[in-house]
């Protein structure tokens, strides 16, 4: 149990962590992937550009209502999951046409691909 878990319990919390980097149950983790392909896909590579691209994915996030799109995979997640969805039929519903093989889990390192 961790520190803030028991900090938790002394108050009568309940928490709830979701699962890190899963992007369908994380839409903070949406708005970073938003902004860094911004960024990328309009920088010199100079960091005065950098600052005013970050700054201008941040206007285009709010302008393109990514925040929607974020929330709303959020809740179809959660739904599939309820259904008894398993996690490669959840990512098929977002990312189809790039699974063309097995989903067993997500971003996982193991000592037989550290060196590729």
């Amino acid at each position: 149990i961790s520190k803030l878990e028991m900090v938790a319990n002394d108050y009568g919390v309940a928490v709830s962590f979701a699962p890190k980097f899963h992007c369908e149950l994380n839409p903070i983790e949406g708005l970073w992937a938003h902004q860094k392909q911004f960024v990328r896909r309009r920088t010199d590579q100079t960091f005065p550009t950098m600052l005013k691209l970050i700054q201008k994915s941040r206007i285009n996030f709010i302008e393109k209502n990514v925040s929607l799109k974020l929330i709303r995979r959020f809740w179809r997640t959660l739904a599939a999951y309820e259904r008894g969805d398993s996690y490669e039929d959840v990512l098929k519903m977002y990312f189809s046409s790039m699974c063309k093989a097995n989903v067993t889990s997500h971003r996982q390192i193991t000592n037989s691909n550290l060196n590729n």
